[in-house]
Parts: C-alpha cells; sequence; structure tokens
C-alpha cells in the first residue's frame, strides 16, 4: 500500500510485530484498558499536517499529489490545512457515498479503491442527491415528509471535504501522537456510518448492517466475554450512548451498575475502582442553534463527540466564521484530556493502564489511504429478534449487498500509555475489531474470538514495547482539560442560543445522528423500569428524561 498518492492497491499487507514475543510481560503489566470513540473524522483530516520526526508518517507532507477530481470532473482539488471547527453540511457518509469516496469496485474478485470521490460526494449531499431511499410499509410516508421538508441545497462547498485541520486545530490530539503511539493504518470497520461501526468496537460485527438501524443487537459482545472470564468492565456515558443498543448490557441490576457518567471516569481513578475495561462514549447531544461558535446553555448543549452534525453553521454564515471557537469539537478535545490528565494524576494506575483515542469512521471527509480488502467477514447471518423484524417491516434503509471484506476509511488511533516510546508508529493494518481482540489477548487469553472479525485483527497493545514506564517525559495537557472559553457566556448572545424547557415551546430540527438516538432512546425507555417518557416531551428533553431514569436506575442497583 503506498504511502502517497491516490488510494491504494486492495489487499493486506504484511504485519509489524512491535513485540516479540513479549505479549506476556504486557498481559502482566496492563490491569486497565480505556477506550474513547469519538465521531467522524478520518486520519487526514485531524492528524494529516501533523509534523511528525518519523518520516515514515502516513500523512499529506509527503510527495502526494493529495487531490480529487472537482464536482463533475472539474478542476482537481488539493488537500489543505485550513478546515475549520463548523462545516454548513453534515457530509455524507452512507454505505453507497463511502464506496463512492473510495471509488471501490470488484475486479477480478478483490476490491479496488482509489479514494478519489470525496469532493464529489461532498457536492451531491449539498444539492440534494444524497437523500436515502427506504423500503418497507412506512417508506412512502417518509418520501413525502422528506419532499415537503427538504432544505435549501447547498452548492459548490464540495472542496470542504479537502480541508483538514491545521496542527493548531487539534493540539491535544496532536500532542499525544507526538509523545505517545500513531496507527498509521486503522480504518474503520466498515465502509459506512457510525452504528456499524461502533458495534464492530463492541462485538466485532455490525449484524450484518452498513447503516444506522435503529433497534437492538443480540450480538455477543466483548463485555460478556470478559464478565465470562472473571474481569470487570464500565461504560461511562453521558446523554443518549448508541452502546444502548445492546440491550443486554443492561437489562439486569447485575449489568446496571456498570454504567456511570462520564464524570465519575476520574473519581474511580482516583480512588482505585477503575475496572480492567472502560468504554468512553462522548456526548452526541446536537447544539440549540446554528450560530458559530455560541457557549454551552444550560443543561442543553453539551455535545463532545466532534460530529460535524454538532458542528454546524448556516451557509451564509460560513466564510465568516473563525477557524475554531467553544462548542462541540472544542470539548471533544478537551475530554481527551481530561481522561488523559485523570491517568496522569495517578501515576501507578497509569503505569497499569493503555489508553486508546480512536474515531467510529470518517465523516465524509479526506483520506488518501485505500483501506484494505480481502479482511474476514464476521460472519453469521444477521440476528435482528422480533422487534427488529418488526422495525425492519416498517422501514429500513435500502442498501446494495456487501460482503464485509473490505473495512473503511483510516481514522485517527492513538495508543497512550508509559510503556508506549514517544513518537512510535505502527503500520499494521487494523480495525475497530483490534478492540476486542486486544482486550483478549490481555484479559482472556484462554477464549476464543467473538467472530472471524477478531480472531484476525491485531491488537495494539503490542505497541507497549519499553521496558521501564515513562516517567519524566510525560505532557502536560492540563490546561486543555477544562474548557473556560466554552463555558463562559458572551454579552448579547442571541436569543436563540436560549435552551427552550424540556417540554415547552418548539424544538429545532434534529441532526439525522441524533433522531436516530432519540428512537433508540424511545426503544430503552418501554425496556427500563418505571413509566415511560410523557408523550408531550420534545425529542431533546425526552433524551434527557431517559438518561435521567437510566441512570436513576443503574444507580439503584449499584
Amino acid at each position: 500500500m503506498p504511502s502517497s498518492g491516490q488510494g491504494g492497491p486492495s489487499r493486506i499487507p504484511s504485519r509489524d510485530h512491535e513485540i516479540a514475543g513479549g505479549d506476556s510481560r504486557v498481559a502482566a503489566t496492563i490491569d486497565h484498558v480505556i477506550v474513547i470513540a469519538l465521531e467522524n473524522r478520518s486520519f487526514d483530516h485531524m492528524l494529516g499536517y501533523l509534523q511528525h520526526p518519523d518520516a515514515s508518517f502516513d500523512g499529506l507532507l509527503g510527495a502526494g499529489p493529495y487531490e480529487n477530481p472537482g464536482w463533475g470532473g472539474g478542476t482537481p482539488v488539493s488537500a489543505t490545512p485550513d478546515a475549520k471547527y463548523v462545516l454548513p453540511l453534515d457530509p455524507d457518509h452512507s454505505h453507497e457515498a463511502v464506496m463512492l469516496q473510495l471509488g471501490a469496485t470488484r475486479r477480478g474478485g478483490s476490491w479496488q479503491v482509489d479514494n478519489r470521490g470525496f469532493v464529489d460526494s461532498f457536492e451531491r449531499k449539498g444539492r440534494g442527491l444524497a437523500a436515502p431511499s427506504f423500503d418497507g410499509v412506512l417508506a412512502p410516508l417518509v418520501a413525502l415528509c422528506k419532499r415537503l421538508t427538504a432544505a435549501a441545497t447547498i452548492k459548490d462547498r464540495g472542496p470542504l471535504a479537502m480541508r483538514c485541520q491545521a496542527t493548531s486545530q487539534v493540539p491535544v490530539l496532536s500532542e499525544l501522537a507526538l509523545k505517545f503511539g500513531t496507527c498509521t493504518r486503522w480504518f474503520s470497520s466498515v465502509p459506512g456510518e457510525t452504528w456499524p461501526n461502533r458495534n464492530f468496537l463492541h462485538s466485532a460485527t455490525s449484524d450484518g448492517t452498513t447503516v444506522n438501524e435503529t433497534r437492538f443487537y443480540d450480538n455477543r459482545t466483548i463485555f460478556e466475554l470478559l464478565e465470562e472470564a472473571g474481569k470487570s468492565w464500565h461504560i461511562y456515558y453521558d446523554d443518549t450512548p448508541q452502546v444502548w443498543a445492546f440491550h443486554e448490557l443492561w437489562d439486569s441490576d447485575d449489568r446496571r451498575r456498570n454504567w456511570y457518567r462520564s464524570s465519575e471516569f476520574a473519581n474511580h481513578v482516583h480512588s482505585g475502582q477503575l475496572p480492567n475495561y472502560s468504554f468512553i462514549e462522548p456526548n452526541h447531544r446536537p447544539p440549540l442553534h446554528l450560530e458559530p461558535y455560541l457557549p454551552v446553555v444550560g443543561q442543553h448543549d453539551h455535545g463532545s463527540s466532534q460530529h460535524p452534525g454538532n458542528n454546524l453553521v448556516a451557509d451564509k454564515d460560513y466564510d465568516g466564521c473563525p477557524p475554531s471557537g467553544p462548542g462541540d469539537f472544542a470539548r471533544a478535545e478537551a475530554l481527551i484530556a481530561e481522561v488523559y490528565e485523570a491517568l496522569r494524576s495517578n501515576p501507578e494506575l497509569f503505569q497499569r493502564s493503555v489508553l486508546l483515542v480512536t474515531y467510529d469512521e470518517h465523516g465524509g471527509l479526506y483520506d488518501h489511504v485505500g483501506p484494505p480488502g480481502g479482511v474476514p467477514a464476521p460472519g453469521g447471518k444477521p440476528q435482528p429478534g422480533l422487534l427488529g423484524r418488526l422495525l425492519r417491516f416498517l422501514l429500513r434503509r435500502k442498501t446494495t449487498f456487501f460482503d464485509f471484506t473490505l473495512l473503511g476509511v483510516r481514522v485517527p488511533a492513538i495508543v497512550i500509555s508509559p510503556y508506549v516510546p514517544a513518537g512510535v508508529i505502527s503500520a499494521t493494518p487494523r480495525d475497530h475489531a483490534s478492540v476486542p481482540s486486544t482486550l483478549r489477548a490481555l484479559f482472556a487469553p484462554t477464549h476464543g474470538p467473538l467472530t472471524k472479525r477478531d480472531e484476525w485483527a491485531p491488537p495494539f497493545h503490542t505497541m507497549l514495547t519499553l521496558d521501564q514506564p515513562r516517567t519524566a517525559d510525560l505532557p502536560d495537557l492540563s490546561g486543555h482539560a477544562a474548557p473556560a472559553a466554552a463555558l463562559a457566556s458572551p454579552t448579547g448572545a442571541p436569543e436563540s442560543a436560549t435552551a427552550p424547557l424540556p417540554g415547552k415551546g418548539p424544538e429545532p430540527p434534529l441532526p439525522d445522528h441524533y433522531q436516530e438516538l432519540v428512537e433508540l432512546a424511545d426503544l430503552v425507555d418501554e425496556k427500563l423500569p418505571g413509566p415511560v417518557a410523557p408523550t408531550t416531551m420534545g425529542p431533546r428533553a425526552k433524551a434527557q428524561h431517559v438518561t435521567a431514569e437510566f441512570q436513576h436506575n443503574a444507580e439503584s442497583a449499584r
């Protein structure tokens, strides 16, 4: 696979084993694995312009060319380091769109990609040419609603897909990449959306889905496997976490007690109560406005996922926006810093921990490295259950057949531990199934894989190659951990920034990614003990209500 140019051949390069026969030493050293999975940013978009001292760091500072054809085959558009935190639209990252972005085709039984469709895909979304189509009983009604509520088209914004963050825009992620380990060949597991890729993080399969399918999933997860091995786990979350979709993880008091609000993570680190595995899901709640960089208002506006849909401005305002400011994007950087600083504040525990920071998928944003094909499909047939089959009967996204042997677009993945050498790079191909693969290797080595995918996926603890932990040169990110600017109220904040009270007044339209989480909250509400949310509640208030009820049940279980 080339380190420059467009895409690459569809093959799996040989693994570079960072540790030769050292797995047992690392397994004896590490007691805690922590994973943060943020939203919808590609490797090049976040780290492509990082000035890394290792020439093998495969970003956008090589020979290139790093470009895509313009809309309709127009003038080529080059990658540039001038992205803003905000965008005028959420890029298309449906399965069909990602296959277009990759230029993915089958030739002679093998996948071929060229990574030359990002501008075209972004422009199609803006022009209203990329709306998803549906099957099912309710499909005609959905199509009518979409026609009646179609947004104004946004033209000539395709080149924004090629704009990447300058290093100064992402100081936390950049510093961690320089001072710890970077996986330069970590790909999303599916060329598609958030839910399939997050499902691979937990269960090494998406249950046959390539799109966000709002239902419960019965696939066995790494959490359950760890339980069987006598190991502990926590899920840290705020608002409506997508991992709720695995209902077996909270259907009983024994498991509900493992769910905590994100603010508890630092307390558990300081008190020594951190489990063997901690999964941290960011806050997905979108803002209540399209004004650029307004501060947090009340309880409603605390997103920290970096999803482009949480960082939107009106198209007419985009050009005049500064490149950065307070908001969801900045809060995600702060979240990373807060988790890292909590670990660093307890040196003895940090020396027994490894933290992974990654992203579920690329969100429709440019990356120049083509994903490998020929990877093992997870195997097994989709098992949506009775409720899932009913929901599919009523409404389901139309998708083309996919065999799950091609990975998705490359995403950032930083491996952080005092046992990781500063600035080390791993070019071993990995995907999100490397998370359960690592956890099995460290904590359940006698247990078999969840699927054929995590059986293949290389673990990441092999990057912990030092014989002694680093102590003196660990970076200090405490200045980034408290986003004071995001919490300060500017003078004259527009009225549109005022958060509506739960159940009162109209609410702004929800972005699609959050609407799906609100629908998941409805399903969760039906299964939780106690009364369901009042039907008079708006979607944001309902999500907040269900989250509070869920947390009440978790606390009661403890």
